[in-house]
């Protein structure tokens, strides 16, 4: 088995594969705008007697890790045809995207699993997922009565020109600490302009401006078709954001004026968010739950360093297998309440260590995917004493992941 980078002629191949795994497959000529979105810089393959066989997509992302932007590896159309699945395919390809990310300087990584206990063999560990509700477009209607003055203007435009302007709004509101409805998780997707516009050449956005800056925008896609019965036209929110109630309350404002056009919106909200207190008469709701996130650290210094977190030092052994460079003992110093790491390569074996940790553990730790006595007891962190049990419990709080972003 071969792990390679693709060329551009070979995207052809990345894609049929990644036909017959995700979708209906057909024999006829694809259009070109589906090559273009495929990124050679981003495909690893496995080739076996000369032929791709499978293959991943990693994507350079930026991601808010406890409110510090961190460079992530976004992992995606992972594929093995049939007849080369249970030959180790995919956990070499994992390993050598493990290896490219290093490379690139990338401390973590977030996917969607095909099959959970998979990936915590490589490391991952389980988040949460996103909740995505369906309510009355007739809940909203309160918001049509806002005074105009101080809620800003409203644009809208197709979603294909919003690239930049999205990636500009997530930036300078995470990096102040303005992004609503929540930032922990968040990914700023770093496609190309072929990229985006496949994803996204059926939505439209609306971007909410005061003071000609914006304030709140969402990504949707409307069908209100006439040949559909009014109970099943929909607005599909895909994406949400907005930096204080009243431009929450302008975004929902724009939605509400469709109510003569559309029953039903579906959006995504954080899975600890009360919708109900945004609402108005909406009587039952419906709600479903995505799949869950995975996440995993690539790189612990560049993980750690950074985080705003104060707490006393700590030093802890990390055991992970597929990434051999974070195979060491680390000492952890927050007393200026930003953590700063110190790798120890030498000769430990009089040293103090607080605890051991497996790389999912500490993954879960760093995301606070679950709280510390959940990983004693799954015993992803061991010979913990009482003081750096309270001392961790404190400082690494659990946090609920919000990434709306589909990759």
């Amino acid at each position: 088995m071969k792990i390679r980078k693709i060329d551009k002629n070979e995207r052809i191949e990345i894609l049929k594969g990644d036909l017959y795994a995700y979708s209906r497959w057909t024999n006829q000529d694809l259009p070109r705008s589906h090559l273009t979105a495929i990124n050679p810089d981003d495909v690893l393959a496995a080739e076996i007697d000369g032929k791709i066989v499978a293959a991943l997509q990693c994507f350079r992302f930026q991601q808010s890790v406890r409110g510090v932007i961190k460079s992530m590896g976004g992992i995606g159309g992972v594929w093995t045809y049939p007849e080369y699945r249970n030959r180790g395919c995919v956990k070499a390809l994992m390993k050598s995207a493990f290896l490219e990310m290093r490379m690139q300087g990338i401390c973590v990584s977030m996917l969607t699993p095909f099959k959970e206990s998979f990936y915590e063999s490589l490391g991952y560990a389980i988040a949460n997922a996103t909740n995505e509700i369906t309510i009355p477009i007739a809940s909203l209607t309160n918001y049509l009565k806002l005074p105009n003055q101080n809620h800003g203007s409203c644009d809208r435009f197709p979603a294909t020109e919003v690239r930049d302007i999205l990636s500009n709004f997530l930036y300078e509101n995470l990096r102040s600490h303005t992004i609503m409805p929540h930032s922990h998780g968040l990914a700023i997707t770093n496609f190309t302009y072929d990229q985006w516009w496949h994803l996204h050449r059926q939505k439209l956005c609306v971007v909410i401006k005061r003071d000609r800056q914006p304030v709140a925008l969402a990504i949707y896609g409307i069908d209100s078709s006439g040949n559909l019965p009014m109970s099943d036209r929909q607005i599909e929110i895909s994406s949400i954001f907005w930096t204080d109630l009243e431009s929450r309350d302008r975004l929902f404002s724009f939605f509400a004026s469709h109510r003569d056009q559309t029953h039903s919106l579906k959006m995504p909200i954080p899975i600890n968010a009360n919708v109900n207190s945004w609402l108005s008469d909406a009587g039952k709701l419906q709600s479903s739950i995505t799949e869950p996130w995975m996440v995993r650290i690539v790189d612990i210094v560049g993980a750690l360093n950074g985080l705003p977190i104060a707490c006393e030092p700590f030093t802890f052994a990390l055991s992970d297998p597929q990434c051999s460079w974070n195979e060491s003992i680390f000492r952890v110093d927050g007393d200026c309440g930003s953590l700063t790491v110190k790798r120890y390569n030498g000769d430990v074996q009089n040293m103090a260590i607080d605890f051991h940790a497996t790389i999912a553990g500490i993954s879960a730790l760093i995301y606070g995917t679950c709280a510390i006595a959940e990983l004693v007891h799954k015993q992803w962190i061991t010979n913990l004493n009482p003081v750096t049990y309270e001392l961790l419990e404190n400082a690494f709080t659990p946090c609920v992941i919000y990434n709306p972003f589909k990759f």
